[in-house]
């Protein structure tokens, strides 16, 4: 089937089955063009970025150091 014949069969076609293929040509070409990459997940890929270096601060640490914060940002 030469270029035009499949040209002048593609008018022929009902508008929805038209548009079916152009959607089945154009999944065709982007997967040509740029094939999915895998990537895993977002808790695999961030994982450790937020591990702490020492030890956790205990609550009535964290509560001091957002007081102080407080006191220098409103003073």
């Amino acid at each position: 089937m030469t270029y035009q014949d499949l040209i002048s069969e593609i008018k022929q076609l009902p508008l929805n089955e038209r548009l079916l293929l152009l959607e089945a040509i154009t999944r065709s070409v982007r997967d040509e063009v740029a094939p999915p990459t895998r990537r895993g997940s977002s808790v695999n890929r961030v994982r450790g970025m937020i591990k702490p270096t020492g030890p956790l601060p205990s609550g009535d640490e964290l509560k001091d150091a957002y007081t102080r914060y407080l006191i220098e940002k409103y003073t």
